[in-house]
């Protein structure tokens, strides 16, 4: 059984996950300060992922047979951080100063903050797959209110869910976000910065070689406290180096929004049609395309029992098939509208591992996440979105600014 975590977090039955309370943890100064009160104030989950990295599936599955668990993982650490230390501070010095300082915060050794980034880096392979999410974009045509609306389902196995954490970044060496992340990370995979710039990362499986071993999430980190428009992140984004791939949906505060497709060295745009984008984990660009898993590829044997013999690409299509009905049969979108689509269980009614709103036997939809750019507005949960209330951020930038509150409002709008 998990222990209880100083996060809000709530348990259910025996090992059941119950729901989760969203805090805000409020960071500032530059990248080592942020990263060392990171660090502090998300000591207790930090340290209680890495003890219980053995509870993962996939870590544990990649174990060598013989090998001790912890001497494992300590192996693992330290060739991870030799790959990508170098890497990181070359092309992202700021995120790597970040890092020294969660790691100086939380006491756990840098080099077993590599661990989850390079589980992001491996995904290309399919015998790897560790994640995968949906998500969609209302251009300001079919939103109710006026301005684009981005929505995110984050699923990945259950193991993973008490450690997601919400936080505002007020830098004093970039622009200020509030993402979306876990707790040992520098990057984010869903965000928000003070102009309104919105990026939200699902995962890709390009499979052409890396040159560098930089992950997606420190770019998109590294978009957020850098650019002020789409055409700015989607710049950033297709032309720094990197390791693996990513469906990338990004959204500015004047309603343009683009779905951006990389792999390690190539990438495709592609825009909205009828307002509206669909982002799962397959490619759907034309220059894109030859860089994907196959469309008839399989999970071997090498992969964890869930996922034999089912077909890489089978929830993704599936998933993206769902949404794209559900939201093309509304003229205009409110929030609750996003938030039932994106609570659904298909047309059985019961959810699996191809439903958006994801109940799989490997996959389950861990997080959601609301973005409303032109407003600077996010809302979050963490567990199905089905079950779940939405804590409400309305703009925290210009709250702590003006010396407001904690930017935390009650149940979302629906």
């Amino acid at each position: 059984m998990l222990d209880p975590l100083e996060l809000g977090t709530t348990y259910g039955e025996g090992a059941t996950l119950g729901q989760r309370q969203v805090r805000l943890f409020d960071l500032q100064g530059n990248h080592y300060e942020m990263g060392y009160q990171q660090g502090i104030q998300v000591r207790e989950a930090i340290r209680h992922y890495f003890t219980n990295l053995s509870m993962s599936v996939f870590f544990f599955h990649q174990k060598p047979a013989l090998l001790p668990f912890r001497l494992y993982l300590a192996v693992a650490a330290r060739r991870a951080a030799r790959e990508m230390a170098g890497n990181i501070a070359g092309y992202c010095p700021r995120q790597k100063a970040r890092m020294e300082g969660i790691s100086k915060g939380s006491g756990v050794d840098e080099s077993m903050l590599y661990l989850p980034l390079a589980g992001e880096t491996v995904m290309a392979g399919i015998d790897y797959r560790i994640g995968a999410c949906t998500a969609a974009g209302v251009g300001e045509e079919r939103s109710a209110l006026g301005e684009v609306l981005v929505i995110k389902n984050y699923d990945y196995p259950p193991f993973f869910q008490p450690y997601f954490i919400t936080r505002l970044c007020r830098s004093a060496e970039a622009y200020s976000t509030i993402d979306v992340t876990m707790a040992p990370l520098a990057g984010c995979h869903d965000g928000m910065n003070e102009h309104g710039l919105c990026i939200s990362y699902n995962y890709g499986y390009g499979t052409d070689i890396p040159t560098v071993n930089v992950p997606v999430s420190v770019l998109v980190q590294e978009a957020l406290e850098t650019c002020t428009s789409t055409d700015e992140a989607v710049g950033l984004l297709c032309s720094r180096r990197r390791s693996g791939g990513a469906v990338i949906l990004v959204a500015d505060a004047a309603g343009k929004m683009v779905t951006v497709e990389l792999s390690p060295n190539f990438c495709g745009v592609r825009e909205p049609e009828e307002g509206l984008l669909v982002n799962t984990n397959h490619y759907r660009c034309r220059e894109m395309i030859s860089y994907d898993v196959p469309r008839n590829a399989y999970y071997t044997n090498r992969n964890v029992h869930a996922l034999r013999g089912v077909r890489v690409h089978e929830s993704s299509e599936l998933r993206c098939a769902r949404v794209e009905q559900l939201l093309s049969d509304a003229p205009t979108l409110t929030i609750k509208d996003l938030w039932s689509v994106f609570s659904d269980h298909g047309e059985s009614g019961r959810g699996d591992d191809n439903t958006i709103c994801r109940h799989g036997p490997y996959f389950s939809t861990a997080c959601s996440v609301i973005m409303l750019p032109r407003s600077r507005r996010l809302l979050v949960t963490f567990g199905h979105p089905c079950e779940s209330t939405f804590s409400d951020f309305p703009n925290p930038f210009s709250a702590r600014e003006e010396g407001g509150g904690e930017g935390v409002g009650g149940e979302a709008e629906r």
